[in-house]
């Protein structure tokens, strides 16, 4: 019986044998092409081909494998484009024409390195669409916005390019956020006739003719930039653009800080404003803020510059907590569980004599009045000042201490009776059971 059942098992194997290789070769070929409709579950050789089968829809991801891809492509559907590694995954447009131009809505380019294109990423009469941890590297223009509304540039790496690094024109409701633009030839960071957009978060850094500029663009919030070392201006404000509100910006080191010719702009926001590298104002107040304002021009002013520099930090419930100080902030750690926020501050230079946080905490996290511990209590607060500034979301405090490395903690004044109290519980229980042990001993 079992001769005949293995017999029976040899006889069906044979007489599908023929049909096995053709299976393994089919699914094989399809494995080795290196780009995938999630979606619908088919390869193709190009990233083109995949967007254009008909069989590919509005909605689909396209998941593209590591490798260089001499292709340049048309997206006209509303897909996520994605690659498998940023640094790995290129479009290279030898250097000729647009890399990829999307001209649908809805559409998500992410972690692609593109490269050596006239145009890097280019959107036109594009809505709603994102470009998403990019390295745009090599081009004549890396990131173009064209005629589009509700788009958002974030946290690409853009550099070396010989023209733009990224350019808003004609479009409105944009955002360009956490982006690094290094190296861009003549311009860094653009929005030109452009309508309520918002600039932030952005490394603007060594670019020719300006960090960030504005021309002809209006109702536009420019904040938490760092904008350094650009040849000619820093911030550039000109042709009619008027009603933007720019504060909260780190201006270093730049050829011309800032420009804003006979326009009507806001370069505070009431209450704080920027941190210039060139002013050299007095604090006598001890609040963080410089005493006498900074002129941009003849015709404007920063009332409200800071007196060190301006850092933002994520933190629960989407409100950040934010601090200036002329420190340099190596740590930053909001721990939830029990409502803390701990900073490892360093002076800037041997010759630094105190250093300051001014710290806008929001008060969901940490109600006041607060507990600030610097090294465990070892080093003295030289001044400190809980009223400096609120609202019905934030409370602003200030301290200054003597210079060196510290480690600074800010809690709830009742944290600090918890923790004694727990403490004590803990001795508690130790002595007991240490008594316990002793009897068990002697028994």
């Amino acid at each position: 019986m079992k001769k005949l059942t293995f017999l029976s098992i040899m006889a069906l194997l044979f007489l599908f044998l023929p049909y096995i290789p053709f299976f393994f070769f089919e699914v094989n070929a399809q494995s080795d092409y290196p780009v995938h409709n999630l979606d619908s579950g088919k390869n193709y050789a190009t990233i083109q081909e995949a967007i254009n089968d008909p069989e590919t829809l509005n909605g689909h991801t396209i998941f593209v494998e590591e490798g260089i891809y001499r292709e340049h492509i048309v997206v006209n559907k509303a897909v996520k484009l994605v690659g498998e590694n940023r640094n790995l995954t290129i479009i290279d447009g030898n250097r000729t024409g647009i890399v990829i131009k999307v001209v649908a809505n809805n559409v998500v380019i992410k972690e692609f390195t593109v490269r050596n294109g006239t145009s890097g990423i280019y959107l036109q009469n594009s809505n709603n669409s994102i470009i998403i941890n990019n390295n745009v590297i090599f081009n004549v223009d890396a990131v173009l916005v064209r005629y589009s509304g509700n788009c958002t540039i974030h946290q690409n790496f853009v550099s070396s390019n010989n023209n733009r690094g990224i350019l808003v024109t004609n479009s409105w409701n944009f955002t360009v956020s956490s982006n690094h633009v290094y190296n861009s030839g003549w311009y860094g960071l653009n929005a030109n006739s452009s309508l309520n957009g918002l600039i932030t978060q952005n490394n603007v850094v060594q670019n020719y003719f300006d960090g960030i500029g504005l021309f002809n663009s209006s109702m536009c919030k420019v904040t938490g930039n760092n904008v350094t070392k650009n040849t000619l201006f820093g911030v550039t404000v000109d042709s009619l653009s008027e009603n933007n509100l720019i504060y909260h910006n780190n201006i270093i080191s730049n050829g011309i800080q800032a420009t804003n010719y006979l326009l009507t702009n806001q370069w505070d926001n009431g209450v704080e404003g920027n941190y210039w590298s060139n002013y050299f104002g007095n604090d006598s107040d001890r609040n963080g803020i410089g005493d006498t304002q900074y002129n941009v021009n003849e015709d404007t002013a920063d009332h409200y510059p800071l007196m060190g520099m301006f850092y933002s930090f994520d933190a629960p419930l989407g409100l950040p907590i934010a601090v200036i100080s002329n420190s340099t902030l190596t740590n930053f750690q909001y721990l939830a569980f029990n409502s803390t926020i701990k900073i490892q501050v360093t002076n800037k230079s041997q010759t630094q004599q105190f250093g300051f946080c001014r710290i806008a905490i929001p008060k969901n996290l940490i109600a006041p009045p607060y507990t600030i511990l610097i090294d465990n209590g070892a080093t003295q607060i030289l001044y400190l000042n809980e009223t400096v500034h609120e609202n019905a979301t934030y409370n602003w405090l200030y301290f200054a201490y003597p210079h060196s490395t510290h480690d600074i903690v800010i809690a709830p004044e009742f944290s600090s009776l918890i923790i004694l109290s727990t403490l004590m519980i803990c001795a508690l229980f130790a002595s007991i059971i240490n008594k316990r042990k002793q009897r068990m001993r002697k028994l």
